[in-house]
């Protein structure tokens, strides 16, 4: 697995658009497998990050939702910004992940009830740990699974005076 670096690259860019962007390239799937994409995201919600490393990550996991929904569901992005950070939530309505799953989800040789592997989830927890954050899962209780980024924010030194 790669190991990246601190990106200096980082700017600043509406996350609803990179989740907007990350779906497109995935439509004819979700289509052919009957997946409805609900996009809750702010269009005004601004995140500071690498954003092609953080489309990879979206798009990891939801391609990994796209796996456990043979048969279609729902993918669900929403989001929420804190005082020192963004959480972007992709949720599935797919199979729920086994408890040993669960523990080992972001481990690259473990595979998963689902039918994918720990390698993409492996990238998406890097890419977050790069940021300086994190990457969580949990099951959802109505079924699914849904995974979290964590990607802390710069803190404005001027609205904090």
């Amino acid at each position: 697995m790669p190991t990246y670096q601190k990106y200096r690259c980082q700017g600043s860019f509406p996350l609803r658009q990179l989740v907007e962007e990350s779906c497109r390239p995935l439509a004819s799937r979700l289509a052919a497998q009957a997946i409805t994409t609900i996009i809750d995201v702010p269009a005004d919600q601004m995140i500071v990050a690498n954003r092609e490393l953080l489309r990879r990550a979206v798009q990891n996991l939801m391609l990994g939702a796209i796996a456990a929904m043979p048969d279609g569901g729902s993918l669900v992005a929403t989001s929420a910004s804190g005082p020192n950070a963004v959480e972007l939530e992709i949720a599935d309505t797919g199979e729920s992940l086994s408890d040993e799953r669960l523990h080992h989800a972001f481990n690259p040789s473990v595979a998963d009830n689902r039918g994918t592997t720990g390698w993409a989830l492996a990238i998406v927890k890097q890419i977050a740990e790069t940021h300086g954050g994190n990457a969580t899962v949990v099951n959802c209780p109505e079924g699914g699974v849904a995974f979290t980024l964590r990607i802390p924010q710069p803190v404005d030194l001027e609205a904090a005076a």
